[in-house]
């Protein structure tokens, strides 16, 4: 089984960010930081499982990445978009699962 390193982009970073602060702001900080932890691990999975998620077949998701693939995280509330290179997994966005849909244009 290949295994792959995770990879995050900026923009990622910042949603992961804008996420841990809104729930800071209606909760604690505590939950905040286990919420973004327990969300990251999510996404880490994709070490090893990168390769049996399928490339998405949608176009306004594949015009700028042809090869984007998709994780549900957080029981279906979050959808991840990445594509896989070589021998990582890159990250590029992260959004609500409610905004997808296949003719969204809110996705890389």
């Amino acid at each position: 089984m290949k295994t792959y390193k995770v990879r995050f982009t900026k923009k990622v970073y910042d949603q992961i960010e804008s996420i841990a602060s809104y729930i800071a702001s209606i909760n604690t900080v505590e939950s905040s930081i286990q919420y973004v932890n327990s969300l990251i691990d999510e996404i880490l999975t994709l070490s090893y499982y990168a390769d049996i998620i399928s490339k998405l077949q949608w176009k306004a998701q594949c015009v700028k990445y042809p090869d984007t693939k998709r994780l549900l995280v957080k029981k279906g509330k979050l959808t991840v978009f990445f594509v896989t290179y070589k021998d990582f997994v890159l990250i590029l966005d992260i959004i609500p699962s409610s905004l997808v849909t296949e003719k969204s244009d809110s996705t890389p």
